[in-house]
């Protein structure tokens, strides 16, 4: 059974002996946690400084969970010397535990804002066992004390605009040239104009007939995934230039102009690589495994084509979040370093080399401007904040599967490439960017 949260009277606070013997009754109970937690076998510590006043035990430092496949077999107050023999160590002031309980929040995507510090333990880890931690949090007791949401920080949603013109911005107030879209429109002009058919591919060739079949393998996969990661940003950007375009945010369309044209650039760049340097004609959707299409095939086109009929804040933070925040803010960003670093360390092909740095210069301004929207889109709509941050939450979820999926293929994988390396680049990607975000 799913198991509802208990709301506990209020002389049973927070963290005291009572309330944690009923916190691990309640885990016990819970079919669904012992569903997402069934391969966690790690003790944890939830260390609470200050210290709270509902403490029953002076030297206790927080509380100890002895968690064991989908079971907690011990749960108590946590002491120094407890640290030793402890896999994960949370740190975070009562506060921030209490509104992780009363609002079942993911405590991962609180690690990544820098609300929730690990003293010990791995980041890859806890963000690949979220949806047993996120359980975990749902299973506490809860004092309610949340208030619901005002209605009026909501923006409505729009209705649609006025086709017609009654007056231009330039002929009008002008362009703010000292606009954030305008200052990156400059960059694009300055350091987007490249051509990919300039690369030369000579040497790419030459090294591509060397490479054992395990080799081409692995960069004909890679290959495989950015082509048709830049192919389907291109097709599903313009539901997004339009809703900018529909507002009358003309600083903000003349940078998504440059926006487009780049990532037609970068779907260019990888059709003429692999028609120019592999020989032979690979069968590149064999690696469009299905984490991939859920994300790819799925996701994304639905998630910025139903701005065509759904423009509201709500709809475009959904779309961004998919769009600049996952697909572009980690999942490419750490796609692309990790090839760059694969080439760069081995000395290989350098017009791979020279096209991806040039992907990632233009890519960080997509980020770039993925953070001015959400950030524009939540100061004007302060109570869409929870549930973007649950969209986050999912799509995280989504990319180290992805991860996770394309190693699942390897027993080796040539050129030194590491699992944990993709992961942990990945994570620290996505939390280097949410703590850009005003949530």
């Amino acid at each position: 059974m799913w198991f509802n949260k208990k709301e506990t009277k209020s002389d049973t606070d927070y963290f005291s002996t009572q309330w944690m013997e009923s916190w691990k009754e309640s885990i016990n109970q819970s079919e669904h946690y012992k569903k997402t937690a069934a391969t966690w076998n790690a003790p944890l510590i939830l260390k609470i400084e200050p210290r709270p006043e509902s403490f029953d035990d002076d030297s206790a430092i927080g509380l100890y969970m002895n968690l064991a496949y989908g079971e907690c077999l011990e749960m108590r107050y946590a002491h120094e010397n407890d640290t030793d023999t402890t896999d994960i160590i949370l740190k975070a002031d009562r506060d921030t535990w209490v509104k992780m309980i009363e609002n079942s929040k993911d405590p991962t995507m609180a690690i990544m804002k820098g609300d929730i510090s690990i003293e010990k333990g791995s980041l890859i880890t806890l963000s690949t066992q979220r949806k047993a931690a996120s359980a975990l949090l749902k299973t506490a007791p809860s004092i309610y004390k949340g208030v619901p949401v005002p209605s009026e920080n909501i923006s409505p949603k729009k209705e649609a605009p006025d086709p017609t013109h009654k007056t231009f911005v330039t002929t009008s107030r002008g362009l703010n040239h000292e606009s954030f879209p305008m200052k990156l429109f400059q960059k694009s002009k300055q350091f987007g104009i490249w051509n990919p058919s300039d690369i030369n591919l000579d040497e790419d060739r030459k090294q591509w007939q060397t490479f054992s079949p395990e080799e081409k393998q692995i960069i004909t996969h890679l290959s495989a995934l950015f082509m048709a990661g830049e192919e389907a940003v291109t097709l599903d950007l313009l539901p997004l230039i339009q809703v900018i375009a529909k507002e009358g945010r003309i600083e903000e369309e003349i940078y998504l102009t440059s926006f487009l044209w780049e990532e037609a650039k970068h779907t260019e760049f990888f059709s003429r690589y692999v028609q120019t340097v592999m020989t032979g004609t690979p069968d590149f959707e064999q690696f469009h495994k299905p984490m991939y299409k859920i994300l790819f095939y799925e996701k994304l086109p639905k998630a910025l084509h139903a701005l065509s009929s759904d423009s509201s804040p709500s709809a475009q933070l959904h779309a961004a979040g998919t769009y600049n925040m996952i697909v572009e803010g980690t999942l490419a960003e750490t796609g692309y370093e990790a090839f760059s670093k694969m080439l760069t360390e081995n000395q290989l092909l350098p017009g791979m080399q020279e096209g991806i740095l040039k992907l990632k210069q233009d890519e960080s301004r997509h980020v770039a401007y993925g953070i001015y929207l959400i950030n524009r889109l939540l100061d004007e709509n302060r109570g869409l904040a929870d549930g973007f941050e649950e969209t986050l939450e999912e799509l995280l979820y989504d990319a180290t599967n992805i991860i996770m999926e394309i190693f699942a293929q390897y027993e080796i994988v040539p050129f030194g490439l590491k699992q944990d390396w993709f992961l942990d680049h990945a994570v620290k990607q996505f939390q280097h960017r949410i703590r850009k975000l005003n949530l």
